[in-house]
C-alpha cells in the first residue's frame, strides 16, 4: 500500500521498534508470544496479507518455547463420568433406603399408639359394668329423730365451702394459661438490603491493545486483542497478574480504585500484579 513505518505504527497503535522488528522478523525476547501473534494478525489485516502465510512464517523462526500440553485422554474421560454416574447411583440408593426404612418406623409407631388407645378405651367403657359387693348389699339408712338429724342448710353450706378451693384453684390456672398465651415469640428484624456489587477489575480501551490477565492459580481469565470502546470485567483469585501490550491505551480499575498508569509512557509492554503492593 505504499505506507511508511510511522504511518503502520500510527494506525496500529503500536511502537515503531515493533513495526520494525515485524518487518526484519528480530523481535524482544522479553514479549510474549501471545501478544506477537496478535501484533502480526493486526499487521496482516492492515497490509492486506493473509493471516495464515505470515503466522507460518513466524512459526519456522522458532522462536516459541516447546511447552508439554497436559492432554487427557477421551477414554479416562468416559470412565471418570461412568465411576461418577455409579456413585451418583450408589447414593440415591443409600438415601432412597435410608427414607424407606423412616416411613417403615413411622408406620409402626402409629399402629403401636392407635393399638395403645383402643386399648385404654375399651378399659374404660369395661369398667363400670363390674359392679362391687358394696353395690350389691344395700345400706340401711336408720331411722333417726327429727331433732337429730342436721338441718338441710348446714349440709347445702359445708358442700358449698368443700367445693370452693376447687373453684379458686381453676380459676387460679387461668391467668397463667392467659400469659403463656400472650407471651409472643418477636419476629426477626428483616436483613439490610445490599448493595450492588462492584466488580473485582475493571478494563476501559480507548485504542486496540493486547492483553494477558491470569489469576493467582495460573487460571488464564482472558487473552487477546481489545478493541477501542471496549470495557472488560473480570474476577478472579488474589493476586493477579496483567501483561499489557499498549499501557497508555487501557484504563484500570481495580475494586474500584483508579491505577495509576502514567508510570508506563515508556513505550514499551507493561508488567503488574494487583493488588500492588
Amino acid at each position: 500500500m505504499g505506507w511508511s513505518r510511522e504511518q503502520v505504527a500510527s494506525r496500529l497503535h503500536l511502537r515503531l521498534t515493533l513495526i520494525a522488528a515485524i518487518e526484519s522478523d528480530t523481535y524482544d525476547k522479553h514479549t510474549s508470544p501471545t501478544f506477537i501473534r496478535g501484533y502480526l494478525r493486526t499487521y496482516a489485516k492492515l497490509v492486506g496479507i493473509e493471516e495464515g502465510k505470515i503466522l507460518e512464517a513466524y512459526a519456522h523462526l522458532g522462536l516459541e518455547p516447546v511447552q508439554g500440553v497436559n492432554m487427557q485422554s477421551f477414554s479416562k474421560r468416559t470412565r471418570r463420568e461412568a465411576s461418577d454416574s455409579r456413585l451418583k447411583i450408589v447414593t440415591w440408593l443409600v438415601v432412597l433406603a435410608l427414607a424407606g426404612l423412616l416411613v417403615a418406623w413411622w408406620w409402626q409407631e402409629s399402629n403401636r399408639r392407635a393399638a395403645g388407645q383402643e386399648q385404654l378405651a375399651a378399659s374404660e367403657t369395661a369398667a363400670p359394668a363390674e359392679a362391687t359387693p358394696a353395690d350389691l348389699v344395700p345400706a340401711e339408712t336408720p331411722l333417726l329423730p327429727a331433732a337429730e338429724q342436721p338441718p338441710l342448710s348446714d349440709v347445702s353450706e359445708a358442700e358449698v365451702a368443700v367445693g370452693a378451693p376447687e373453684d379458686g384453684a381453676a380459676n387460679s390456672d387461668a391467668p397463667v394459661a392467659s400469659a403463656a398465651t400472650a407471651t409472643q415469640t418477636p419476629e426477626p428484624a428483616p436483613a439490610d438490603e445490599q448493595g450492588s456489587a462492584v466488580p473485582q477489575l475493571k478494563m476501559s480501551f480507548t485504542a486496540d491493545c493486547w492483553l494477558d490477565v491470569k489469576d493467582a492459580s495460573g487460571k488464564s481469565l482472558f487473552s487477546g486483542l481489545k478493541r477501542a470502546n471496549d470495557e472488560l470485567l473480570l474476577e478472579g483469585k488474589e493476586h493477579l497478574r496483567l501483561h499489557i501490550g499498549a499501557p497508555m491505551a487501557i484504563r484500570i480499575q481495580y475494586k474500584g480504585q483508579e491505577i495509576d498508569m502514567s508510570r508506563y509512557n515508556n513505550g514499551r509492554t507493561a508488567r503488574m500484579t494487583l493488588p500492588q503492593e
